[in-house]
């Protein structure tokens, strides 16, 4: 029934183990929410300044149960949308995460403004970064310090930011380092694991990407070894949101 399922054996089973890893690490708990991009969930101030991008991280921060991280957010230093050769390339950079001593940094692209899922998605990204440096140690992370780039997408929606992650990159025609039907199956996992309620997830994406979801979760409920490997993690290992990294 699912003979070229778009996620290979060898993809599902590094998500089956980053997910353990993320339980283990109390990034994914019993309690962790599916984050929407509602006003329910995010208070930022519509506009396109970068008080706006500072709001949306303090947002993505109180999540993640950091709210009092300070990270500041700036944008990159790129031309203004109208005077780019093709408004809709975004350029290989959306945007980018650095630290030293004294400070950490998010920067983003400002014409992002005009695609808010992919603004949001972005910032979650650039926010796990500094997550992942800052509160586990990256190089023993499953794939190792080289696969940084796709662990850090992945966890995105591990700590249940799945929905932005899937709709922005979406919105954007393409972001980031999964693939959609990679992301659709971390979704898909992250949710049955949860036992949260795939109706309300479906009606929050687009239809694009709702259909790969939907085949998630029917190539997960025909083959549920991972959900009851992830499953039994959060049985074992009982968290909540307060018990994340801070």
């Amino acid at each position: 029934m699912f003979w070229g399922y778009e996620v290979s054996d060898d993809l599902q089973s590094w998500i089956a183990e980053s997910f353990l890893w993320a339980a283990d690490k109390r990034l994914l708990t019993q309690d962790t929410p599916l984050i929407l991009p509602t006003k329910a969930f995010f208070t930022a101030p519509g506009g396109s300044t970068p008080d706006t991008a500072q709001a949306l991280v303090a947002d993505i921060l109180r999540h993640l149960n950091m709210a009092d991280a300070v990270l500041h957010v700036a944008p990159l230093d790129k031309l203004p949308a109208e005077y780019r050769l093709d408004y809709d390339a975004l350029g290989d950079t959306a945007g980018t995460w650095q630290a030293d001593a004294a400070q950490s940094l998010v920067r983003y692209d400002p014409a992002l403004f005009h695609r808010p899922l992919s603004l949001i998605s972005t910032l979650v990204h650039e926010v796990m970064h500094h997550v992942l440096h800052l509160q586990v140690d990256v190089s023993a992370m499953p794939g190792g310090p080289q696969a940084e780039e796709l662990s850090t997408d992945l966890h995105c929606i591990t700590t249940g930011f799945g929905v932005i992650e899937i709709a922005g990159s979406e919105q954007a025609g393409w972001q980031g380092y999964m693939t959609q039907p990679s992301r659709a199956h971390a979704l898909a996992l992250f949710l049955r694991a949860r036992g949260l309620d795939a109706p309300t997830t479906l009606a929050a994406l687009p239809p694009r990407s709702a259909k790969y979801l939907r085949r998630a979760l029917k190539y997960l409920d025909k083959t549920p070894h991972d959900v009851d490997l992830v499953r039994a993690a959060l049985t074992s290992s009982p968290g909540n949101a307060a018990g994340r990294p801070a």
